[in-house]
């Protein structure tokens, strides 16, 4: 009886050891910053501001945002607002004082006028425009705003009009950071314009700013701090937070709403032609978190991603998309899928310096990488995935199972295993 208490006692130090250095490593895990590729990725600024150059895909995420929330019809009132008061400004400039200086810029400001009418009937009477549309209007209103500034009588006040580019430029923000580039230069390029004819026009039309190249470089920098300073970091803050959104904050992993996002635009210059998804979801987890308590989980679930970045390919998606569940999503390449699921198992079952065994059960199949861009395809392919990870819990566990239907392109045929493999 001594013996076995002696026995007992003993695994208890050292599942209690085990504990305290997994619990240490947390501790400094947190404080340091999580030694994974998602926090080293946003620690790497130049990697982040190339990130965020190249991204397209911000306004299709504001438009299904807004739907999401049943508020596109607010913020098209509010842009449609915005063209009815350009529409007003224009309207009044013509019958001021300092109206357009012939008839030639006449008859352009009255088919501004004109235009913003229609952009604002556009956004209050239709639906939100494609994202092709949305920049053609933007185009127009860039265009529209440089030709009522050059109309000016007055070229203080058409420094003034040129301003209203910001305006058009909040909108822009979310075309992506390339668009935004495109359209600062245009104003920066207008307001150059605008402040040369400042400083070399004749007196009638410059009055007592004629000559003043103290006021000219004054009125540049004004354009430079709303343009140059004051979108882009607008645009980037609105990157990051969307970013940001996308992550799960325990494992800087994807979220589903992440993953949601991705699967749109995922490998799409990619050749291969299918991709896989495999589904991973720990065993018995609940019991480590009873046993261990809910911070030692908190640190399976940050070592299971880890190990999971680290076994799948580089330009793999990883996603813990609730609780205890993980997807990956890669391209196939050579290696079969089989290989690829059970690649992803090991990395779970070997995971070094925790006191319990952690498994995980696999579920995985193919999709053509074509087939990724549409919504429901995707959401199918990981339903089937759902659907062999639960088959392969039902065997045990620590276990993959492999599925895919007859025929890779019938969304709705039959679903059945290929072949599963167990583990003991």
């Amino acid at each position: 009886m001594g013996t076995d208490n002696s026995s007992w006692k003993k695994v208890t130090e050292q599942l209690l050891s085990s504990y305290s250095a997994v619990a240490l490593s947390t501790v400094q895990r947190r404080t340091a910053g999580p030694p994974n590729k998602a926090v080293v990725l946003m620690a790497d600024s130049r990697t982040l501001m190339r990130s965020w150059w190249h991204d397209r895909a911000g306004y299709d995420w504001l438009v299904d945002v807004l739907g999401l929330h049943s508020a596109l019809r607010s913020v098209r009132a509010m842009i449609g607002a915005g063209g009815a008061v350009m529409c007003l400004v224009t309207a009044v400039s013509l019958v001021s004082n300092i109206g357009p200086r012939n008839a030639f810029f006449a008859v352009g400001c009255w088919l501004i006028v004109g235009l913003t009418a229609l952009w604002a009937l556009r956004w209050w009477l239709f639906p939100w425009p494609s994202r092709v549309e949305a920049l053609l209007w933007c185009a127009g209103a860039d265009l529209a705003i440089t030709f009522g500034a050059l109309a000016a009588e007055h070229r203080v006040y058409g420094a003034l009009v040129s301003t209203l580019m910001v305006v058009v430029g909040m909108f822009v923000i979310f075309q992506g950071p390339l668009i935004l580039g495109l359209h600062i230069c245009w104003s920066l390029l207008s307001g150059l314009v605008l402040v040369v004819l400042l400083v070399t026009d004749d007196p009638v039309h410059t009055g007592v700013a004629a000559g003043d190249v103290r006021l000219a470089v004054a009125i540049m920098l004004i354009l430079v701090a709303l343009n140059v300073v004051g979108l882009p970091t607008v645009q980037f803050c609105h990157w990051l937070w969307r970013q940001h959104a996308l992550l799960d904050p325990l494992t800087m992993l994807l979220n589903r709403r992440g993953l949601d996002y991705h699967l749109s635009y995922v490998f799409r210059s990619d050749t291969t032609e299918y991709a896989y998804m495999a589904t991973l979801d720990l065993d018995r987890f609940k019991d480590v978190n009873d046993t261990f308590g809910h911070s030692f989980g908190d640190e399976v679930l940050v070592r299971t991603a880890e190990r999971l970045r680290s076994a799948a390919d580089p330009d793999a998606i990883v996603a813990r998309t609730g609780g205890e569940e993980f997807v990956v999503l890669g391209r196939l390449r050579d290696e079969p899928l089989v290989a690829v699921a059970e690649r992803l198992r090991g990395a779970i079952e070997t995971m070094p310096g925790l006191p319990v065994a952690v498994t995980a059960s696999v579920g995985a199949s193919l999709c053509p990488i074509a087939g990724l861009r549409d919504p429901m395809v995707a959401r199918h392919t990981l339903h089937r995935c759902d659907f062999a990870m639960y088959e392969a819990k039902r065997m045990g566990g620590n276990t993959v199972a492999i599925e895919e239907p007859e025929s890779t392109a019938d969304a709705d045929s039959r679903q059945h295993f290929s072949r599963t493999i167990g583990r003991s």
